[in-house]
């Protein structure tokens, strides 16, 4: 089974938006005094919790499931990064959330009672409900220009990938290049990273006029800003991860790189390189490729990323001098040369259990916005 968070759009009356920003509302007062008391007495955990402000969140309206929701919340923070919570969201459980797929509504517990709302939906966001098996709950939220959302939880039932027959294929991740794959298709991550720097340079200059100059003009070009690389680099994640998985048929493997803890092995000169290499998603990217794959049959293998670039997919040889450049590698043992970065992803494929090299020539470098696949019309290795 994957649990998976659809994003679904709602369409309140003014009346049940109403409701719907008290329940907002009152659920954030609840999880800040749950948070006071927590501090209060040095108490994070949830059983502990329940018996200190259940009551004063009974008396303060929340229902009970909407009290035990906000306990849970302030739990899972345990007082670390959370200071104060805004009235931007509300957790629903399977008690105070039912989804009615025969009119495409929404039924929630408020503080109004019990509200149907209805819900607009795409034909994605249709198939996704089909298939789930159960709704195991979801978040209210409501977006900076007032509109509302439920983020459902689904389960889905994950389909086995078919044994034997499929092709392995490495893949190679990286900033300069966000991807390569041994089967010849690379992403420029030059897009991205310009892109990234800009919005950092640009939210730096509005916040220092915010110092100075604090008309509504300001402010809301702020507004603007606020969120905005997070969303840009989400929906390039999203779009590259659906292309690579897109193209691979259920019974594949796709070999990535265990890059866990590779911020603690590596560093970077510059204020500009170090910001961009401590927020480049590796694991979040991980992380859609892995749930995308999982839900189209394929199947994704971590192997040692350790010299992927520096080993020579020919003969063998590994040497730090085989990595002439960024883009670069030349055997210094049998003089073969090939772009370094499809070596990399090749040694990965390998490592996963690939018996072929197949036909590539060297990736051609391309924008994010596009994927191409390579010519193979060059001579088998």
């Amino acid at each position: 089974m994957q649990t998976l968070t659809l994003r679904c759009t709602l369409k309140p009356t003014p009346e049940q938006a109403a409701a719907l920003e008290e329940t907002v509302r009152l659920f954030a007062e609840g999880c800040n005094h749950a948070l006071r008391v927590a501090r209060e007495h040095g108490e994070f955990r949830r059983f502990k919790l329940h018996h200190l402000v259940y009551n004063d969140l009974r008396s303060m309206g929340l229902s009970a499931n909407l009290a035990v929701q906000a306990i849970a919340r302030v739990g899972r923070k345990k007082g670390s990064r959370a200071r104060f919570y805004q009235p931007t969201s509300c957790a629903f459980d399977q008690r105070t959330l039912s989804l009615r797929r025969e009119d495409e509504s929404v039924s929630l517990t408020t503080t109004a009672g019990r509200l149907i709302v209805p819900m607009k939906l795409g034909n994605y966001q249709r198939g996704m409900l089909k298939r789930a098996r159960s709704v195991q709950g979801g978040v209210l939220t409501r977006g900076p220009k007032g509109k509302w959302y439920i983020n459902l939880i689904l389960r889905l039932e994950v389909p086995t990938p078919p044994t034997g027959g499929g092709k392995v294929v490495g893949l190679d991740m990286g900033q300069r290049y966000m991807a390569t794959l041994s089967s010849g298709i690379q992403v420029s991550g030059g897009g991205v990273k310009s892109r990234r720097i800009h919005l950092r340079n640009k939210r730096a200059e509005v916040r220092s006029r915010l110092d100075t100059e604090r008309t509504r003009g300001v402010v809301r070009l702020w507004e603007r800003l606020t969120g905005r690389e997070a969303r840009f680099l989400s929906h390039t994640l999203h779009t590259l991860a659906k292309h690579i998985v897109d193209g691979l048929e259920p019974g594949d493997t796709l070999a990535i790189e265990d890059l866990t803890h590779l911020r603690s092995r590596t560093a970077k000169r510059g204020s500009v390189e170090r910001h961009l290499h401590h927020l480049w998603p590796y694991a979040r990217f991980r992380s859609l490729l892995e749930y995308k794959a999982a839900l189209r049959g394929v199947r994704v293998v971590a192997v040692d990323p350790r010299h992927t670039s520096q080993e020579c997919p020919r003969c063998g040889h590994t040497e730090r001098g085989n990595r002439r450049s960024q883009a670069l590698f030349r055997c210094t043992a049998c003089g073969f040369q090939h772009n370094a970065d499809w070596v990399a992803a090749t040694n990965i494929a390998r490592r996963a259990g690939s018996t072929g090299m197949g036909r590539c020539k060297p990736a051609r470098i391309l924008r994010v916005s596009s994927l191409h696949r390579l010519p193979s019309e060059s001579p088998r290795l």
